[in-house]
């Protein structure tokens, strides 16, 4: 087989899996409406997944965001923009998605203080794919929100990794099969 064959192969089957990447949970979505209506009940430090839309490639995967406030998520949207906060309600606005809020129950007082100077130093940047989920430099949205608790968790003496399948790229839906993860019932 030529290399040009063997590229396109590798890069079909990860295009598929990434398309139809699957989460067995018991989770009940949202509408956007719903979660915006009940937006007081989110706290710094939950992640917010919108579920996939097959009719926007960029949303073939979902999205997933973090509260770095009670009232602001923290986010790298897409391929070639740069982070940025925007109040919660603004970015819950469209209509036709749904969420699930998901809790880390262990996020204290400790772990809020050492994940907002993480926030701090880390977000910042345009928006980059990394095969390597542990480097400090590239995120895109599940991988900030991952490495986000992983150093935080790391700072306090202790591993925790919410990527529920532990691959070098972590995705939106890997979040929903963490063991150490809650809905957030809105």
């Amino acid at each position: 087989m030529n290399c040009k064959f063997i590229k396109k192969m590798f890069f079909f089957i990860f295009l598929l899996l990434m398309i139809i990447g699957c989460s067995n949970n018991t989770y009940k979505w949202e509408s956007t409406q719903v979660a915006i209506n009940n937006s007081y009940k989110l706290q710094t430090g939950d992640i917010i997944i919108k579920d996939k839309l097959i009719t926007d490639p960029i949303s073939w995967l979902g999205h997933s965001s973090v509260m770095i406030s009670d009232t602001h998520i923290g986010d790298f949207p897409m391929p070639g923009s740069d982070y940025y906060t925007i109040s919660v309600r603004a970015w819950l606005y469209e209509p036709d998605r749904k969420v699930i809020v998901l809790r880390y129950p262990q996020f204290n007082q400790q772990f809020k203080e050492a994940f907002l100077k993480n926030v701090e130093k880390y977000g910042h940047g345009k928006y980059r794919t990394s095969f390597f989920k542990n480097n400090d430099t590239d995120f895109y949205c599940s991988k900030f929100v991952w490495f986000l608790f992983s150093k935080t968790a790391q700072d306090l003496g202790y591993n925790l990794d919410l990527d529920s399948n532990n691959g070098p790229i972590v995705f939106p839906y890997d979040f929903l099969n963490s063991k150490n993860l809650k809905q957030v019932i809105l």
